[in-house]
């Protein structure tokens, strides 16, 4: 998902309605349309979005008659003058049915030979014809009086062209809508002008477009599939050294009088003189500093060491060639200290009496309570990589087809991104891009097959986002954050948000149906390597 990712995904595909088709304009040689949107809205990846949208800009799909598609977000607008007549509200029915040769390659990309009979021109024409007698005005005929035959003598060409193109539109939707396709580009067709002009009303149009479509999967036998899931043993050292970490944050410093060491917290007052002058940031009161920490030179620190409260030491001091007061840079200044207090790091002792502290009745129920918090969490992580584990195995055995202008698009998303991290140490080699290009592509691919094989899951088994999920996630969301439900409501009610939750509760339940159904396999880990470590946890679906 680096919409999954992240930012999970969802992929949404539509065929193309009346109110998206678009037409070219009347001086083109190549025809292109514009589909409903396909789009990515991942929550773990945000990098993979407007898939559909950079495979139709003039890179991908050039307009050489000058048509403009203008592209607003995810949605493709496209605003025609159809002649003073709309027919896109009305459902539009052939005389004859068009015909298709169509040839599908295995990258999604679609070649289809159509041939529409006369008839539908014909009819077509005649239809514009009389729409337009009854609205048109022309110099000595009333309106709705100018005879057809002069409108046809005056206005045939461009009816004629504008008839072949709605013919065009119409077989693409007709086509989209019998075959339940998907399209993710727009279709093209070469020289579309010269096979408008070289048509005859005694035989079809004929021509080719091209369209790539929503990308294919054939999911393996997913039921059953045998799943590693790593997991690890909890031994008492594991919960002794837990118990530890969380001691020491019981830790406070106390004052002794015993002689400095290191660790030790000393509070000091110093004057540094080079050549009996003072300088910039020579002296200081009451600065407190850890022994150890290395934020003082070397031999101002071992002046320290072993001294007790209230002596004062001298120490000379030598700055570095490259120290960042260059007034100071190179010469060696005397400094006076004088220890005002010295600290140490005193760690309770593990008993029942900090065990009390920290909110329990006894040690051993605080020992309880951290062996079961570890037992869950090592549990979780457990699942989470054998759900990891379950989905990258079907994808490795499903058969996918990928349109190339999906990964084209993604890849060059993910490059640009991958790209900006790179460069914050500076400009990248020739030879690092082409990398970075390389591992660009691998990433698309993989998410799009990821995004692809979640979504045909959950088609397959009838898994769906419903209300009482998205309730039950806000409830969740209000609890965690500490806000009110009506906050969080809100929070998921914007678009961007709720897309991102919707998909990521659709791959846990999705995920859900499949570890049902899977043979886990369980596989100890050695006791040195955290299960944190275990194969997949970059594709550990969101749970």
């Amino acid at each position: 998902m680096d919409s999954v990712a992240r930012q999970g995904t969802m992929l949404s595909a539509a065929t193309v309605s009346s109110k998206d088709r678009g037409k070219p304009g009347l001086g083109g040689d190549e025809v292109s349309y514009a589909s409903k949107n396909w789009s990515f809205e991942m929550s773990d990846q945000e990098t993979v979005k407007g898939a559909e949208q950079q495979a139709e800009t003039p890179e991908n799909a050039p307009h050489e008659g000058g048509h403009d598609h203008a592209h607003h977000g995810h949605d493709h607008h496209h605003d025609h003058d159809h002649h003073h007549h709309d027919h896109d509200d009305e459902q539009f029915e052939f005389v004859e049915a068009p015909v298709f040769e169509v040839s599908v390659g295995e990258a999604c990309d679609y070649t289809v030979k159509a041939s529409v009979p006369a008839a539908n021109i014909l009819k077509e024409i005649d239809s514009q014809l009389e729409e337009m007698r009854r609205s048109v005005e022309l110099p000595g005929f009333r309106r709705g009086k100018a005879p057809v035959k002069l409108l046809q003598n005056k206005f045939g060409r461009v009816l004629r062209e504008d008839a072949c193109r709605k013919m065009l539109d119409e077989s693409f939707k007709k086509l989209v809508k019998d075959r339940d396709l998907r399209p993710v580009t727009s279709p093209k067709v070469p020289d579309f002008d010269a096979l408008v002009e070289a048509w005859t009303s005694d035989s079809p149009l004929e021509f080719t477009m091209t369209f790539e479509t929503a990308p294919e999967v054939e999911l393996c036998s997913y039921r059953g599939i045998e799943v590693e899931r790593p997991t690890v043993t909890i031994e008492d050292k594991d919960i002794d050294e837990m118990l530890e970490n969380q001691r020491q944050r019981f830790a406070s410093y106390q004052v002794v009088e015993d002689a400095a060491a290191m660790d030790d917290q000393v509070m000091i007052d110093f004057e540094g003189t080079i050549d009996g002058e003072p300088f910039e940031g020579n002296r200081a009161e009451n600065y407190p500093y850890l022994m150890g920490a290395s934020r003082l030179l070397k031999p101002f620190e071992e002046a320290l060491l072993g001294r007790k409260t209230g002596e004062t030491v001298e120490a000379d001091v030598t700055f570095p060639e490259d120290w960042r007061n260059k007034d100071v840079a190179g010469k060696t200044a005397r400094f006076k200290i004088t220890i005002k207090e010295i600290k140490r790091r005193v760690v309770p002792e593990l008993n029942d009496d900090l065990a009390k502290q920290a909110g329990f009745e006894s040690l051993e129920a605080w020992r309880n309570t951290v062996e079961t918090t570890m037992r869950e969490r090592l549990n979780e992580q457990s699942n989470s990589f054998a759900r990891a584990n379950a989905l990258q195995k079907i994808i490795s055995e499903s058969a996918f087809r990928i349109p190339q202008s999906m990964i084209d698009s993604i890849s060059r998303s993910t490059f640009e991104e991958l790209v900006q991290e790179r460069k914050r140490g500076g400009e990248l080699s020739e030879e690092e891009e082409q990398a970075l290009q390389a591992e660009a592509r691998e990433r698309a691919i993989d998410e799009i097959k990821r995004i692809t094989a979640i979504q045909e899951i959950a088609e397959v088994e009838g898994v769906e986002v419903t209300d009482e999920d998205l309730e039950s996630e806000a409830h969740s969301l209000a609890d965690n954050a500490g806000v009110d439900y009506e906050m969080a409501r809100a929070w998921l009610g914007q678009r961007k948000n709720r897309s991102r939750t919707e998909w990521d509760i659709l791959v846990k339940k999705v995920m859900d149906t499949v570890m049902a159904h899977a043979k886990i396999v369980d596989k100890e880990l050695p006791h040195e390597e955290p299960a944190g470590e275990a194969e997949g946890k970059e594709n550990a679906p969101s749970a």
